[in-house]
């Protein structure tokens, strides 16, 4: 107990440290190029999960180009919202910038922070989405997994990141395709939900490959699918099938949603720092050693920012909010917000 308070309150100093540096930054005039000093990253989940650990990544790599430490900490809630919140009503100055992932395609229908059109997007890579179980359950394929869930309705409860997101519309559209029926279980992060699929609070999880690649290698979890659109091979366990290898008729939505992960700044930063960070970003996603975190992350490159990644984050927005809505999880209409159908919806 003693430590948990520890933990929180060191967490609470970071918080507050962000807060009183942001402010006092925002009010001082710079005598040079941007940055001038330390910039402050609000991670919008929990530490252990994917997004944390690519955030952390990449702002080492960052910080090198920029010749300024990037200062990381944790805000998790509100499916991503609180990290945004306090990002948003800091200065907008490049100071305080958003680690995110696809999450935020759902801020408006989950109602929680400015749509993606008041941000600006660095996309850096992602891993695929992976559906598992623990070594010790019954269920070595999924089509068993399945069968029960349809057999006895809600009583598999499936882990997943936080309600309204990308793992668990995964999780949901593959009960969809049988038929069954799942207990969704939110987290704050897949860090956590990773913890209690091992800890036997659920009986799967929902959550990239990545993030669980070490437990399948040490024998711990079983892989049953792959909630994208390609097969992985994991080291230790062998070949695991995509869903669309069972399910055909999944295949449009699961190529539509697909996780990403970078930061994310206010829209009306001032057009010269966003320019110098985007492109200390490039230099950073292109390295030897974002190559080597990719490899070692099962993942792909986007290396994505600018005109192109606003647009790729939009149509992934309209075809997430839409998703939302139809699944019955979205706490505003899509309509109402402004937002239009995807055409590949």
């Amino acid at each position: 107990m003693m430590i948990k308070k520890g933990l929180i309150l060191i967490e609470l100093f970071a918080v507050m440290a962000i807060v009183v540096m942001t402010l006092s930054g925002g009010c001082k005039k710079e005598d040079g190029p941007y940055p001038q000093r330390d910039v402050f990253v609000c991670i919008f989940s929990s530490q252990g999960g994917g997004t944390d650990t690519w955030i952390r990544q990449l702002s080492a790599l960052m910080a090198k180009d920029l010749k300024v430490n990037m200062v990381c900490t944790n805000l998790p809630g509100a499916k991503g919202g609180t990290g945004a919140m306090q990002v948003w009503s800091s200065p907008h100055d490049g100071y305080s910038i958003l680690g995110a992932s696809e999450t935020s395609v759902f801020f408006g229908v989950n109602d929680v922070a400015p749509m993606v059109d008041k941000w600006r997007f660095f996309i850096a890579g992602g891993s695929q989405g992976i559906f598992a179980v623990r070594t010790d359950s019954p269920y070595t394929r999924i089509e068993e997994l399945a069968a029960q869930a349809k057999e006895q309705q809600g009583k598999i409860k499936v882990g997943n990141s936080g309600q309204g997101k990308l793992w668990h519309i995964k999780a949901v559209q593959l009960e969809r395709a049988r038929g069954g029926s799942l207990k969704h279980i939110p987290y704050n992060g897949s860090g956590p939900a990773i913890t209690a699929l091992l800890s036997k609070e659920v009986d799967a999880v929902s959550c990239s490959c990545a993030e669980i690649a070490e437990y399948v290698k040490a024998e711990l979890v079983r892989p049953l699918v792959v909630t994208d659109v390609k097969s992985i091979n994991f080291e230790g366990f062998g070949p695991v099938r995509s869903a669309i290898e069972i399910y055909p008729d999944m295949e449009t939505e699961l190529q539509n949603l697909f996780q990403w992960l970078g930061f994310m700044l206010p829209h009306d930063v001032e057009n010269e720092k966003l320019k110098t960070f985007e492109e200390a970003f490039k230099r950073s996603v292109e390295s030897p050693e974002f190559d080597r975190f990719l490899q070692s992350q099962m993942a792909r490159k986007i290396a994505m920012c600018g005109k192109q990644a606003d647009q790729l984050v939009d149509r992934m927005q309209r075809i997430a909010s839409w998703t939302a809505k139809e699944l019955g999880i979205a706490r505003k209409d899509p309509e109402e917000l402004g937002i239009p159908r995807s055409s590949n919806h």
